[in-house]
């Protein structure tokens, strides 16, 4: 793809290749956070799922504060913040692989990561307004390049060596601070900046708050089924006696599919899902058709057509929400819209491992499969809310 010939700026370009570096690095280490903490660490499940929500509460925390702090300073300038973070977390986890490290590190770039991808988003819908959905789009298949290639090297390296798994995180994020500090420039974002006062006492009472509020809703629950796949389903796959390096090769799928199938999502969209809520229903029902093939002890190759049909869900749901957030946001406000749907998902991260963990620990996989179709139903149910909310404010926005 000719990202030139497409009019892209420059700044975007940037963000987009540091956006598939970082990737890179960070899809090294998180596909065997629990597997590290449960065979590295000696910790159960429950303990493993505790600390990841713990560490999605301080994210959470981190999500909300750095959207409006990028409407406030500048989001290149919070985004560098978050990545000098990065670095200094994840190399010191690298360095010292104890638990009494690795606690308030991985705690620390929780909410390191809130203060790089809500400005992210802001920046670039700043910087490129006029690409809708595409700029975010572009991220995410970026991104997800970058998945295909960490975790295709990630079980390999794992097994070799857990310490430069995170060291070559922490490069990754090296990397990217120093993109966003020589190729993007703030005058390329022009945010009218508003102070933080009148941000907070205005923000309920914009016409878009209940619409953002569902699509807080549903992108909530869908984190919290989906972020199973990362804490429990390398645990279950190694019970059943599948290797880390057969797990990770279910990551490297999820990236080969979303940077392939993109003329099929693509299609699905013009044929079925012209709208935004009709591609949230069309992925939920992809994301729960997923799991329900994870509820049976099957071969191999029903957890690739799981991850198959699973990713399709993901593609449709995934991008959208922040295109969908930046539709909503008033001027100036952003990073704060930006924020809110970061802190939902969050959320889901937060409560998806700790029910995640308690629920294998006390039940085994097949309940974990159950939990997660239960947050895909709540998921279907908010976005219906989204799809009706959604309608009068556009209604409301062509009366104006």
């Amino acid at each position: 793809m000719n990202l030139k010939r497409l009019n892209i700026p420059r700044a975007v370009i940037i963000l987009i290749i540091g956006g598939f570096i970082q990737s890179t690095g960070n899809s090294l280490m998180w596909p065997i956070n629990s597997l590290f903490m449960h065979t590295v660490l000696g910790r159960t499940l429950t303990e493993a799922g505790t600390l990841l929500a713990i560490q999605s509460a301080v994210s959470l925390f981190g999500q909300f504060m750095s959207g409006f702090l990028a409407d406030r300073f500048g989001p290149k300038r919070i985004m560098i913040i978050g990545l000098f973070g990065a670095v200094l977390s994840v190399g010191s986890i690298g360095i010292f692989p104890v638990w009494v490290v690795y606690v308030p590190a991985f705690i620390l770039f929780g909410l390191a990561q809130a203060f790089i991808f809500v400005p992210l988003y802001a920046l670039i819908h700043a910087v490129w307004p006029e690409g809708g959905r595409r700029g975010f789009n572009l991220l995410y298949v970026s991104n997800n390049a970058g998945v295909a290639v960490g975790t295709a090297l990630g079980g390999l390296i794992a097994q070799f060596s857990f310490r430069l798994i995170f060291s070559l995180n922490a490069l990754a994020f090296l990397i990217y601070l120093l993109l966003v500090i020589i190729g993007v420039s703030e005058r390329n974002a022009p945010i009218h900046l508003i102070p933080p006062k009148q941000q907070t006492e205005r923000l309920t009472k914009d016409k878009g708050f209940k619409v953002l509020l569902a699509l807080g809703g549903g992108i909530f629950f869908v984190w919290g089924a989906y972020i199973q796949l990362v804490t429990i389903l390398p645990v279950v796959m190694n019970r059943l006696g599948f290797s880390l390096i057969s797990y990770s090769v279910l990551w490297t799928l999820n990236g080969i599919f979303v940077v392939t199938l993109q003329p099929l999502l693509t299609w699905m969209i013009q044929a079925w899902a012209k709208s935004l809520k009709r591609q949230f229903y069309l992925g939920g029902v992809f994301l729960a058709l997923g799991f329900v093939i994870l509820l049976g002890k099957l071969p191999y190759w029903s957890y690739i057509v799981a991850m198959l049909i699973l990713t399709l869900g993901e593609m449709l749901i995934m991008p959208a929400v922040p295109a969908a957030t930046a539709q909503l946001a008033p001027q100036g406000k952003e990073g704060a819209y930006q924020g809110i749907i970061g802190g939902a998902t969050s959320g889901g991260r937060m409560v998806g491992p700790l029910l995640g963990g308690m629920m294998y620990d006390f039940g085994g996989g097949s309940s974990v499969w159950w939990l997660a179709l239960t947050f895909m139903g709540a998921s279907m149910v908010m976005f219906y809310i989204y799809g009706i909310v959604v309608q009068r404010f556009h209604l409301l926005q062509q009366s104006q």
